[in-house]
Order: structure tokens, then C-alpha cells, then sequence
């Protein structure tokens, strides 16, 4: 029967003078194409302690992208999080790496803290380095310490650093409140200077950021050292970090790049970057769990680097890794589970396929929502990754602040940040592996149902900052860049 049906087929296609058949083979084409493409080889892990070691390649079905991959995360099943940028989201198989790392640790302290061997604390972080540096571009892990946040990274280098009298610090507007705050404190406990504030607009082209950065050094030679974003974190740029590193090297200013939001959004290669020193978070767009995160320190500048926690007990090659190695007895293991993330990254098809996605769909997301408003994105989509920026309606000035994102929460269980930005209000949309763009219309519908009410502009909402010039970020405090 399955025979007769088969040549019954083939003869009215071949009466169709085989037009059907040629399209039926195209199609078996791209279904082996597609079957082919999504069998990549892949790690089999086999280490009993945190996933980081590696055995024999083996084959592996990718892992299909968008709400299938929700249960891989601990996130609710009634939260729709399009905020990813703020706080991350840990997979699973990480926390899980995690817990095996506390057990081990538990099993015996003593051995854990003390030894040298494989499974020991200094141990476990050198293999971490070691893979995170082969991830950012690093040649050399010793260039690489681990620590527990970008802040802690960018207070280790700002309250490190010894200037002569009166050198100051450049940053951003767009800088992120707490790198402004660290300026702050050693412009009032360390004697530098007063921070030296450039205004850059967005959208700029990045000539126009390397140019303003360039005029505001050659007016003020009291600048010794310059922060900037990778990425800024409201509104959400790539800025052109390796450009404005050799304009400050050029005229002898050491620079921080703070990229709290780059480590796993978009790729690093840190020695071409060519920065002084580099921080980022792990926890965000990485995968690894809260209290994670990495500062590399070129060579020349280690020995001016301490950790906030000064202790000399740790153990490392170089002072400098010898002093971060150990800053007391303390939770490593998120810091070890880094390893698992990377581990995670490589179950789902490596970096391109999840960063491609993610920005494919934040650039179509972002589309989305500025039709279903009548607004625009703010910036062109070569400079996003995966946070896109849409301006609101005009209605929503009279409620632009974090009371609107609550509200939605409180409303549809999702938290998106909304800020004044140069006259207008502006939502950054976080787009993740675990999303779809259906979550990007049901915020922009929700959305849409508040601003069409009178809750936007009944006075229930007290938060709304008077000014709206490209400096305002004080209500973003909660947004870690």
C-alpha cells in the first residue's frame, strides 16, 4: 500500500510536469540543512564539583531559543522579565554548580581554605581565570582577578589609585550613578580633583563622542584618569571604548572601562581595547549568579591596585593576585560557578548564536513597540546588543519615572525602566534567550492600556523628576550599569 501511494503521488506530480517535485526537494534540502545545523559538537562535563572540566566532544541538540528555554531558569511562570539588564537571571545548571561548589567547600574548610591542590580555593579560581580570560581576549590570566560586582571592581581601582594634588577625573553623563558617586568620594576623602563632566547627546555618532572627549581633555590637563561605559545602562549605547582609549592614551590619561553590561552581551577582546583597567559583571548577561564579576589590569598598571579588602593571607604568582586571591572567609562560589555559565553558553550554541538572537530580537522588538506607539527607537541598531531604547508617547512625560514601571508590575508582572531622557521619556527593553517576541507586545500593550487611563496623570505618582536633560539618571539608581 505504501508503494501504490507513493507512485500514485509521483504520477500527479509528474503530470504537473514535476513542479511539486522540485519544490519537494528544496524542502528536503533545508530540512537537512536545519537538522545538520542544529547538531554541533559539544562539551560532555564530567566533574563532580561546579561543571568546569571537559571529557570527549559529543554530539548535542541545540537548545531551541525563546520561551522554551524559560524552565533552564528559575524565573516565575507568571513573570515576564524584560528587564535582564538590572539583575540577570541564573540558569539552573549554574545555581546548581553553585550549590555543588558549597557542599565541597563544607565537606571540609579547613582543606578548602588551606591546600593547594585541585580542590582547593585557589585552585578552583585559577581555572575560572583561566577560561574567563581565554573569553575577554586576555593572553595572560594573572592579568585578571576575580571580584564580587563591578562596583567593588571600579571602587578597587578609583580608591586605589594615588594622583598628584588637584588631578581629576573624566567621565560621562551617561556614566552609571555609582561610578559618578565613586568620583565623588575620592574628590572628597582622597584629595583629587573635582570630576570633569563631558555631555555627550544621544543619538551621536561615535567620531562626535571620541571628539567631545578629545576637546574637554586638551581644555583640562588636570585629568589623569578617564571612565567609561562599554555599554551604558539608560539609555543603552556601545559606546567606542578602543577609540576613546587611545585619544586619553594619546595625551597620557590611564583609562576604566566599566563593562558591567558587556561581559556576555556583546564580545570582548579586552587587549585591543586597550584600557588600563576593565570590570564587568557576570551576573547579568553572562549567566553566572549574583556576586560575580572580573577586573583585568594591564600589566603596568597592577602594582597601583589593591582590593577593598586588604588582607595578604591569599596565595597568587604576583602581589597583585596574591591580594585579591583571598579577601577573607567569604562565599566564593559564585565567583567559581562563572565557569558553569560559560559551560550553559556552550549548551546553547556558543556566543554568536545566543548574542545574534538576542540582538535580532531586540532590534525587532524595539520595532514593534515604536508602531504600536507611534514613536521611533532611539539610536540606529549597530549601536545596541541586546537593550533597545523606545521612545514613549508624549502622554507618558507626566509620569516618566520608575512609578511606571512599578505600576506595570504591579499590573502585568513585568518590569521594564522607564527615564526622562532629553525631553522625552524612554523605555530600555532588556531582550533575552528565554524571550519571544510576544512578550514584547504584551508589554507595549499593557503599556498602552495605562497611558490611555488616567492613572499617568492623576497624581498618584510622585517620583516624576522635574528635569529632563541628558543627565538625568538619579532615579536609576537601582539599574546597575
Amino acid at each position: 500500500p505504501l508503494g501504490s501511494s507513493f507512485h500514485a503521488v509521483k504520477q500527479t506530480l509528474l503530470g504537473n510536469q514535476m513542479v511539486f517535485v522540485g519544490s519537494l526537494h528544496r524542502v528536503l534540502v533545508v530540512i537537512r540543512f536545519l537538522v545538520a545545523a542544529t547538531t554541533v559538537p559539544s562539551h560532555d562535563h564530567h566533574t563532580s564539583i561546579g561543571g568546569s572540566e571537559h571529557t570527549h566532544p559529543q554530539p548535542q541538540q541545540l537548545l531551541k531559543m525563546g520561551h522554551d528555554l524559560l524552565p533552564h531558569f528559575a524565573l516565575s511562570s507568571n513573570y515576564t522579565n524584560l528587564n535582564h539588564g538590572s539583575f540577570g537571571a541564573t540558569p539552573r545548571m549554574v545555581l546548581e554548580a553553585q550549590r555543588d561548589w558549597q557542599l565541597h567547600v563544607e565537606s571540609n574548610p579547613d582543606h578548602w581554605f588551606r591546600a593547594r591542590d585541585a580542590k582547593s580555593l585557589v585552585s578552583a579560581v585559577a581555572t575560572v581565570r583561566s577560561r574567563l580570560a581565554r573569553y575577554i581576549g586576555a593572553s595572560n590570566p594573572d592579568d585578571l582577578v576575580l571580584v564580587d560586582g563591578a562596583s567593588g571592581g571600579v571602587n578597587a581601582v578609583l580608591r586605589s589609585l594615588r594622583l598628584p594634588a588637584a588631578a581629576s577625573l573624566l567621565l560621562l553623563n551617561t556614566a552609571y550613578p555609582m561610578v559618578k558617586n565613586t568620583a565623588q568620594y575620592v574628590h572628597d576623602y582622597n584629595g583629587w580633583g573635582k570630576p570633569l563632566e563631558v555631555n555627550i547627546t544621544i543619538p551621536s555618532s561615535p567620531s562626535d563622542i571620541v571628539q567631545a572627549v578629545e576637546s574637554a581633555l586638551d581644555s583640562n590637563p588636570s585629568v589623569a584618569v578617564a571612565s567609561f561605559s562599554h555599554i551604558t545602562s539608560l539609555p543603552a549605547v556601545i559606546l567606542p571604548v578602543q577609540e576613546l582609549t587611545r585619544a586619553c592614551h594619546k595625551r597620557g590619561v590611564m583609562v576604566l572601562v566599566d563593562g558591567a553590561h558587556a561581559l556576555g552581551q556583546i564580545q570582548i577582546r579586552v587587549e585591543e581595547i586597550g584600557a588600563d583597567f576593565y570590570v564587568a559583571d557576570g551576573h547579568k548577561w553572562l549567566y553566572s549568579p549574583k556576586g560575580s564579576a572580573l577586573l583585568w589590569v594591564a600589566p603596568g598598571r597592577q602594582a597601583l591596585i589593591h582590593p577593598n579588602v586588604i588582607n595578604y593571607e591569599g596565595q597568587g604568582p604576583t602581589p597583585f593576585q596574591l591580594q585579591f586571591s583571598y579577601t577573607g572567609t567569604k562565599d566564593y562560589t559564585a565567583l567559581l560557578a562563572m565557569s558553569a555559565a560559560l559551560d550553559f553558553r556552550e549548551q546553547l550554541g556558543g556566543d554568536a548564536r545566543i548574542m545574534t538572537y538576542m540582538h535580532r530580537l531586540a532590534s525587532y522588538g524595539g520595532d514593534l513597540l515604536a508602531k504600536a506607539w507611534g514613536t521611533k527607537k532611539l539610536v540606529a541598531d549597530d549601536q545596541i546588543a541586546a537593550m533597545v531604547n523606545v521612545w514613549l508617547p508624549s502622554k507618558a512625560m507626566a509620569c516618566c519615572s520608575l512609578d511606571l514601571s512599578n505600576h506595570i508590575l504591579l499590573l502585568n508582572q513585568t518590569w521594564v525602566p522607564v527615564s526622562p531622557w532629553d525631553g522625552g521619556c524612554l523605555v530600555r527593553v532588556s531582550a533575552q534567550v528565554y524571550n519571544e517576541i510576544s512578550d514584547f507586545a504584551r508589554f507595549g500593550e499593557a503599556l498602552s492600556k495605562v497611558l490611555a487611563g488616567d492613572w499617568c496623570s492623576d497624581g498618584r505618582n510622585s517620583s516624576i523628576s522635574s528635569s529632563t536633560d541628558n543627565g538625568t539618571l538619579a532615579s536609576l539608581q537601582l539599574l546597575h550599569s
